[in-house]
């Protein structure tokens, strides 16, 4: 349970007394001004942290091996030299971010510095073969009893297996030196290398850059190779495939009577039977066409002739002998017109013209006779033509639907076969151009910038290493400081008691220099304040002016203070845990009121660990407090004088088993009311409050209750219990004291600067 569940966090509440309070939890932010008090408090903690680190550090620094560093820069370049117009088989390098990061790795790959490794014999080289030489770092692996075994991991190896765990480990070693990355967003890449020798930084780098061109070289070369010898693998099989292919085109074609020609004007191979029935179809029209002419020429022969035109036959069918025998008609016709008019009808020459007139019309009407037989012939011949280019065609045409279903699985033979010697001769061309390019490789990166020998040492840069140690030294010691600042468990200044406990410090009191007192000190928890050979309470009587006595006035001013109407006669003073310092100061209290005239009667209440008569330095007593609460002496004999003041002083010499029932006694009660008629002030210094009870039930009998906290020790938890125990019981509580404060740390704490203490230091004794 933390603090704040037991106070109920900002929530107010009262104590027996009505009084109310605010407790708060513990933990309390740092602020800015905060850090700088606690930066002052502790300087001397922070120097002496910081040098100390310094110096390891300078020391490291100078102890270190200087490596130097050797860089040269390759650029990957996409421009492509082209000698011959061929595709490369292994193509240029994209200049896009990830193949810019794809040439990183193959520089950082274990092959390319394998490579460089063998080329250069760096695995005879100490510097990366770790085999070759021992540090003493080195034999503190025999302290793992793993190495003792062949291997160092429990398995025994082979040579072969040696070899090769060597052989990483040199890699390994190799890889820690070697650095790439990119320029910025160029695409050239920067090489480093660090080595300690600066030729050999050089020389390393420069090897390196020169295997990644000739790694670039080599794969394009590889790719070449593989590919023609792939290629003419593949250029057997395909010239196989194509001549099978060729082979079936030709099988089916005589298989299935298939002819095929050069097509008119090289339009390629036609089929012969396609061509034979293009030509009857052509010659088909034709005779068609000669029917229907010569069908015309006989209607029209026919009509002319059964009209009486025979002169006209000759126009329909051109025929020159039906011409000279109508011109001779003609002729007669006009000598019978001339031998008319002279002769008469019965002449003889009418005769005789008449009769060759009659001769010619019979050899006109014989020669049409024989035209329009001539025309029906010619009807019929080409009737019988067109019959016999038909009966021929429909045979053709038969025999082309029978090839029909024959040609299309000639087309995809044809296909085939045309694939597969295209395929062929693909295949032809791209292994020439292949062989061309096996002896004409361009790397598509060069190298710009070869590395020069280094003349300054790259690691370690001494003034950066300084630099930045100086300012890890001066932080580690800050966050030291501050470790141990929130480590700390205790109260440092009024107000973190305040908010922790809910309750008022009434004064702190300074805790005394050793050298001011022959004292020894006692640690917190052991029971008693101090081994007193001089006692810090005798201060306010020997030193009434010192700073230990003011604070004791204040306290004593805040306790009067705390009840204006009802002084506070019956003060109890206790503590969380023993070695508090509430026995001195209740003894210091009681001192200094006993200064101002007033009757103090100081009771040492705690039966189990009395403290007082050691701190007053007294006698043993005859009698004490045990043998006033079993009624073995009076009051008279039990009280003792203070020999520094006129303090009444009743101890507790005799150690009792039954504590708690003489405190919470009738005879207790008694003796308070006793005291507190008589005495003008009565001190009761009670045991702590969470190891016993004694002080919870004394807490009932007290007018007030005084709570010590020693300053910067006690722990804020326990502090918080004791107060919440007070509480439980109602006992009054008048505030807090916080003791043995160191006086410097606790003004910067409070304060914040030292000029506020020595400024008011000088109104205090020494």
């Amino acid at each position: 349970m933390n603090v704040q569940t037991r106070l109920d966090g900002a929530e107010q509440q009262t104590d027996g007394t009505g009084k109310e309070f605010s407790p708060t939890t513990s933990e309390i932010q740092f602020s800015l001004f905060d850090f700088w008090q606690v930066a002052r408090i502790r300087a001397r903690l922070i120097i002496a942290a910081a040098t100390a680190i310094f110096l390891i550090i300078t020391l490291v620094d100078l102890a270190l091996t200087p490596l130097y560093r050797g860089t040269a820069v390759v650029m990957v370049d996409e421009r492509q030299n082209k000698v011959v117009n061929v595709e490369d088989v292994l193509s240029g390098l994209p200049t896009d971010q990830a193949s810019i990061l794809n040439q990183v790795q193959i520089l950082e790959s274990r092959e390319l510095a394998w490579r460089v490794i063998s080329k250069l014999g760096l695995d005879q080289d100490p510097e990366f073969n770790t085999a070759l030489h021992k540090s003493w770092i080195s034999y503190l692996a025999w302290l793992n009893p793993l190495s003792w075994l062949p291997n160092g991991s429990g398995e025994f190896l082979s040579p072969e297996e040696k070899r090769e765990k060597t052989k990483d480990s040199i890699i390994g070693e190799f890889e820690k030196k070697l650095g790439v990355s990119q320029l910025q967003l160029s695409t050239a890449l920067e090489i480093d290398f660090e080595s300690e020798s600066p030729s050999k930084a050089a020389k390393i780098t420069n090897a390196i850059a020169d295997a990644y061109v000739e790694d670039q070289l080599n794969a394009k070369f590889e790719a070449t190779v593989k590919a023609t010898q792939w290629l003419s693998s593949r250029l057997g099989e395909l010239a196989d495939q194509s001549r099978k292919a060729q082979d079936a085109v030709e099988n089916y074609k005589a298989k299935n009577h298939i002819t095929e020609v050069v097509g008119p004007q090289g339009s390629g191979l036609v089929s012969v039977l396609d061509q034979q029935i293009n030509a009857l179809n052509t010659q088909l029209v034709q005779a068609r066409t000669d029917v229907a002419q010569a069908a015309a020429n006989l209607e029209r022969v026919r009509s002319l002739v059964s009209s009486g035109h025979a002169a006209e036959v000759t126009q329909v069918v051109g025929s020159s002998l039906i011409g000279q025998l109508i011109q001779q008609q003609a002729q007669l016709i006009e000598n019978e017109a001339q031998l008319s008019t002279r002769y008469g009808p019965k002449d003889p020459k009418m005769l005789d013209l008449q009769a060759e007139k009659r001769d010619l019309d019979a050899k006109i009407a014989e020669e049409t006779s024989h035209v329009v037989g001539t025309a029906e012939n010619d009807l019929a011949i080409a009737r019988s033509r067109e019959n016999s280019l038909q009966i021929s065609l429909n045979q053709l045409e038969s025999q082309s639907q029978d090839q029909g279903v024959a040609r299309v699985k000639l087309r995809e033979l044809e296909a085939d076969a045309a694939s597969s010697q295209a395929l062929y001769d693909t295949f032809v061309a791209r292994s020439k151009e292949t062989q061309q390019q096996e002896g004409l490789q361009i790397p598509d990166a060069r190298i710009i910038s070869h590395s020069a020998i280094p003349t300054r040492a790259s690691f370690p840069n001494h003034p950066l290493v300084l630099g930045i140690g100086l300012v890890a030294a001066l932080f580690s010691g800050l966050a030291m400081a501050f470790v141990l600042e929130r480590l700390d468990h205790g109260f440092r200044t009024t107000s973190r008691a305040e908010q922790v406990l809910g309750y008022p410090v009434l004064s702190t009191l300074p805790d005394v220099a050793m050298n001011q007192l022959s004292v020894r000190p006692t640690p917190l928890g052991s029971g008693g304040d101090r081994s007193v050979d001089g006692s810090v309470a005798d201060l306010v009587v020997d030193r009434p002016l010192s700073s230990y006595s003011e604070a004791v006035r204040a306290l004593q001013l805040a306790i009067s203070l705390s009840d204006v109407d009802n002084a506070p006669k019956v003060v109890l003073i206790t503590s969380s845990v023993p070695g508090e310092g509430k026995t001195t100061t209740a003894l210091s209290l009681a001192r200094h009121v006993a200064q101002t005239g007033l009757k103090v009667v100081l009771v040492d209440a705690d039966l189990r660990r009395p403290a007082v008569q050691a701190a007053a330095k007294l006698d043993a007593p005859q009698y004490d407090l045990i043998d006033l609460l079993k009624r073995d002496a009076t009051l008279e004999q039990a009280l003792i004088k203070d020999p520094k003041s006129n303090v009444a002083i009743l101890p507790a010499g005799k150690h009792v088993k039954n504590a708690p029932d003489l405190i919470e006694s009738l005879a207790m009660a008694n003796l308070i009311a006793n005291l507190r008629a008589t005495f003008d002030l009565v001190i009761l210094d009670s045991a702590p409050i969470l190891p016993v009870t004694d002080t919870k039930i004394l807490s009932r009998l007290a007018d007030a209750v005084l709570f010590v906290v020693r300053w910067e020790q006690t722990p804020r938890d326990a502090a918080a219990e004791a107060v919440k125990a007070l509480r439980d019981v109602h006992a009054s509580i008048a505030g807090v004291a916080l003791t043995r404060a160191d006086t410097k740390r606790f003004h910067y704490y409070s304060f914040g600067y030292g000029s506020y203490y020595y400024s008011y230091a000088k109104y205090y004794e020494a």
